[in-house]
């Protein structure tokens, strides 16, 4: 079998524990949540959990830890084509 031409990519993905409350049990419980990117501090990482997790029942209160990991994606030529979004060319440098 022939190889297949890939496209890949490494992404910086964070992956947090989050201290979470059920306030109609009145219960906290811990969800870990994977969020794109790298973040500078925990109140930049709550600012994205938030919109994620948060309901009118489930509150976010505390990260309690991440860890940054790198992984390798990729996918044949032919499913990027299928599933990527076509962008406008790039401008050249004018020197």
């Amino acid at each position: 079998m022939a190889r297949q031409p890939i496209v890949s990519r490494t992404i910086q993905t964070t992956k947090a524990n989050v201290l979470c409350i059920d306030v109609q049990n009145e219960k906290p419980f811990t969800q870990e949540v994977v969020l794109p990117r790298t973040y500078k501090d925990e109140k930049a990482m709550l600012k994205k959990i938030k919109p994620m997790v948060e309901s009118d029942t489930i509150k976010v209160v505390h990260v309690q830890n991440f860890v940054v990991e790198s992984t390798l994606y990729g996918m044949t030529e032919e499913e990027f084509i299928h599933y990527a979004q076509i962008l406008p060319p790039r401008k050249a440098n004018e020197e």
